[in-house]
């Protein structure tokens, strides 16, 4: 069995970690440098057919049709004058079982972490040092444990403070 170590419970995180968990191969632990994970409500989140194409293989379709809303078009604004520019219908970018979907972000959330086993996520794990010279990489965090992994999936947003840590240099917005 190979243990996968990912860096980050977000969206992408909790994703990657329903997908492996799929297969009995994989031991899957997620690592968050949190306390929790964000389930705020108020934040909306917007997916594509193909976003959607992904999700459902991790079965999407069990979301409630009543948390989820399908929009028929897109309208355009300009920030100048607050005129519309244009509309783009987006429906016909959509199939029977994949189409574009807004909903609340915790309700999104909550239904990746609700596909994985409770003991998954490790909270408060802040990364500070990789070394991938062994055979398996080596994980440090700011708390003094680390921990070996066979793969490392690093996770943690677009300005990965992780990510730095493998390149050896800062990655600003």
């Amino acid at each position: 069995m190979k243990n996968i170590a990912i860096i980050g419970a977000g969206i992408s995180g909790l994703y990657i970690a329903n997908l492996f968990s799929q297969n009995s191969n994989y031991k899957i632990t997620i690592y968050e440098k949190n306390s929790s994970v964000n389930l705020e409500k108020g934040y909306g989140i917007q997916l594509s057919v193909n976003s959607i194409k992904l999700l459902n293989q991790i079965n999407f379709q069990k979301i409630s049709v009543e948390d989820k809303f399908h929009p028929h078009k897109l309208d355009f604004y300009s920030l100048k004058n607050n005129k519309k520019i244009c509309d783009l219908d987006i429906s016909m970018f959509n199939s029977a079982d994949t189409k574009y979907t807004t909903l609340q972000r915790s309700t999104l959330i909550n239904f990746l972490k609700d596909g994985l086993h409770e003991n998954i996520i490790h909270y408060n794990k802040k990364v500070i040092k990789i070394n991938e010279e062994a055979e398996n990489k080596e994980v440090s965090f700011e708390d003094g444990s680390s921990i070996k992994c066979d793969y490392l999936i690093i996770s943690d947003g677009t300005f990965s403070k992780t990510k730095s840590l493998i390149a050896n240099k800062e990655i600003k917005p």
